[in-house]
């Protein structure tokens, strides 16, 4: 039988978050207060910093995601708008109209990233399309903190593409709803 390393953790290494950002006090996944204390708070237009996750085996930080919520059909009509729409790769009927049945979510999250990258020439950030805790839960994510932090890419940057999108409301944190959707055990 395999046993699995023994994992410090000391619940005073977090006073420093807001109290519905911290881990359980006896290392449990979840969080203090419980997860709906936390999205009472989101989005937020800051992250608190040290939810930075740590090297090797340890007590990991949920994963927030910086950008920007869309309905899928938001999602289709905006990536259609600013022609980084990609269709399934079946033929449309000659006549027929482009629809959700027909967007292929994966390839247009592929289409977006190059647009932004050659297009806008946008090298700070390689946006992803990630599902997040919000009621329009598809997330055009500029970054994570499991990437840089609490830290933004360059307003330079997320304006242009802010503009790029038509989006009148500045990007928030919010927090993901698949891997890292909060504190918990784990390898990094």
């Amino acid at each position: 039988m395999r046993r699995l390393p023994t994992v410090y953790f000391n619940p005073e290494d977090y006073n420093h978050l807001p109290e519905n950002y911290q881990p359980p006090q006896d290392g449990s996944a979840g969080f203090r207060n419980g997860i709906d204390a936390l999205l009472a708070e989101l989005p937020t237009r800051n992250l608190p910093k040290g939810l930075i996750p740590k090297r090797g085996l340890h007590v990991q930080p949920p994963r927030f995601h910086y950008g920007w919520t869309f309905s899928l059909r938001e999602l289709f009509e905006t990536a259609t708008q600013c022609g980084f729409a990609v269709l399934k790769d079946r033929p449309l009927p000659p006549g027929a109209t482009t629809n959700l049945k027909n967007f292929a979510g994966f390839a247009t999250r592929l289409e977006f990233a190059k647009t932004v990258r050659e297009k806008l020439q946008i090298s700070s950030c390689v946006p992803n399309f990630v599902y997040v805790y919000s009621e329009r839960i598809f997330c055009i994510s500029l970054t994570n903190n499991y990437r840089r932090g609490n830290i933004p890419p360059p307003a330079a940057d997320v304006e242009a593409i802010q503009s790029f999108l038509g989006m009148e409301e500045p990007p928030a944190w919010f927090l993901d709803v698949d891997i890292g959707r909060e504190w918990d055990v784990g390898r990094f």
